[in-house]
């Protein structure tokens, strides 16, 4: 490596670093904050904080979605298999109870600000 490939090395280093910190600090958000429920007949949006009941009428029938201490969860559905009641609660940015059956979505507003794309339990 010659002089000049050294230079364009430590001005790649040099940046990197300065500009890596305002990339993740522009990348973090707000923390969760709405409940997003899409069915065939529209979409609502509710506070994560507040407490409700939710019946939403779906392709198949109805789908009971219920918001309590900062979670989301389907309680009861009229689909065939449950998937969406055994999926448990989602309380962070990002993650998303899809009942395909009656074409209902819960989402959880926001991104994820941990720089995780997904959670398996």
């Amino acid at each position: 490596m010659n002089r000049a490939d050294w230079i364009l090395a430590l001005a790649i280093v040099v940046l990197a670093l300065l500009v890596g910190p305002a990339v993740h600090a522009a990348s973090a958000t707000a923390p969760a904050s709405i409940v997003t429920i899409t069915g065939p007949s529209g979409t609502s949006e509710v506070p994560l904080a507040t407490d409700a009941e939710l019946h939403v009428t779906g392709l198949d029938g109805e789908v009971v979605v219920v918001i309590e201490h900062g979670a989301a969860r389907v309680e009861d559905s009229s689909c065939p298999d449950r998937v969406c009641v055994r999926s448990g609660a989602i309380s962070d940015s990002g993650e998303v109870i899809v009942c395909i059956p009656n074409g209902v979505t819960i989402r959880i507003g926001g991104e994820r600000s941990d720089g995780l794309d997904a959670v398996v339990r």
